[in-house]
């Protein structure tokens, strides 16, 4: 832990710790420990873990997985590229056929990475909105073949297609996988060593969701977007971009989006910013203020089954309509009663954050405003170092 610390408070000392709140400071610990779900959350001030917790069974060392944050981290990585002078931030108004030449001919063509990264693509988003690519034997062609519905520019969507499609510009720009590069670029300059990164059936990076890593690494990502970019002084994403994603600039049900970041909370001193995702895992932070907040639901995956999505006997029913798949599905990833370990079927594997317990604040799939724990997650967080505020 001494390293931790001495990694994570390299340049803390130019700025002031944040006053915390301890009443809210409490709260806030009882509400997610109280959660038999949390396997693990980490509080920072000004980059000093302030607050360590891990549930039965869990230590610092067991892998939590991202499911939608890992978006941030590929969405990074067209900073970095600005950063490194691959492209330019002007670039970001180029359409995606301009990296993609693939994509000259269809009708997406014109849509701009920069659309891509505000969720304003207009996209066409399936009935059953982010889950059916998911249960695509092959991602990308899947998001390679969604046409759009809506005019560009115009109305934010969270569309999963978007951050799929962020697969092969990163490798046109980098001449490389996005796994690769995230590993070279983000992962081994905060000196990350143990990670799983998810490769759908058809053996494509999954860009839209899937990094595995120790809940401590996903902090050290949160301090380097916290810092803007910044690693010891190395700028290692453009800041113009890191700065630009953590605006709100495009309001949503119960958020505001920027470039890949949700904007949970906002008045005219301090910013939450950050994702809540599936069931429960979360990465908040506040940067004017310097607080950071991981929080991660209980994994269960043997990791010697490898990180590549396989669906078992489930793979040779996926022609039926999706709502059959989905009803399957809930079967196949049932939940088990408390403190009984689920069966590990060695013919199917992905991330399973269910079947340990489904998380009693967190409502899958619904707007963070029509969800009472979530709300009262953000508003606790929100005035960890200041009494509690109201978003504008």
């Amino acid at each position: 832990m001494k390293k931790l610390l001495l990694f994570f408070g390299t340049i803390s000392w130019l700025y002031a710790d944040t006053k915390i709140n301890d009443e809210v400071f409490d709260q806030l610990i009882q509400l997610l420990e109280d959660d038999n779900a949390t396997q693990s959350l980490i509080i920072s001030n000004n980059e000093k873990i302030i607050h360590e917790y891990y549930g039965n069974n869990y230590d610092q060392n067991n892998l939590a997985t991202s499911w939608s944050i890992a978006k941030t981290f590929y969405a990074a990585l067209i900073g970095v590229a600005i950063q490194q002078k691959l492209i330019t931030y002007s670039d970001l108004e180029k359409p995606i056929s301009y990296f993609v030449p693939k994509l000259s001919s269809d009708l997406k063509s014109d849509i701009t990475l920069y659309n891509i990264l505000a969720m304003k693509s207009g996209l066409e988003i399936t009935e059953y909105l982010n889950e059916e690519m998911f249960f695509s034997i092959d991602n990308l062609d899947f998001a390679m073949n969604v046409d759009p519905k809506d005019e560009q520019g115009k109305v934010y969507e969270y569309n999963n297609v978007n951050t799929m499609l962020l697969n092969p510009i990163i490798e046109s720009i980098f001449g490389r996988t996005p796994h690769e590069v995230l590993i070279s670029e983000i992962l081994n300059p905060l000196k990350i060593k143990d990670y799983g990164l998810w490769k759908d059936s058809a053996g494509n990076d999954m860009t839209y969701y899937g990094v595995d890593l120790k809940p401590m690494d996903f902090m050290k990502f949160a301090h380097l977007v916290m810092n803007n970019g910044k690693l010891n002084g190395v700028q290692i994403i453009d800041a113009n971009y890191m700065s630009e994603s953590i605006k709100p600039l495009s309001e949503g049900t119960g958020e505001w989006f920027g470039l890949h970041w949700s904007v949970r909370k906002f008045n005219d001193a301090k910013t939450l910013v950050g994702l809540e995702v599936t069931d429960g895992q979360t990465m908040f932070l506040i940067p004017e203020e310097r607080l950071a907040m991981v929080r991660f639901t209980k994994y269960f995956h043997n990791p010697g089954k490898g990180y590549q999505i396989n669906f078992g006997a489930l793979e040779y029913l996926l022609w039926m309509p999706y709502s059959w798949i989905k009803y399957i599905t809930t079967l196949v990833a049932s939940e088990t009663s408390p403190g009984v370990e689920p069966v590990d079927d060695p013919s199917i594997n992905f991330p399973d954050t269910k079947s340990l317990g489904v998380s009693e604040l967190n409502c899958p799939f619904t707007s963070p405003d029509k969800c009472s724990g979530v709300s009262k997650i953000q508003n606790l967080f929100f005035g960890l170092g200041a009494p509690v505020t109201t978003s504008e």
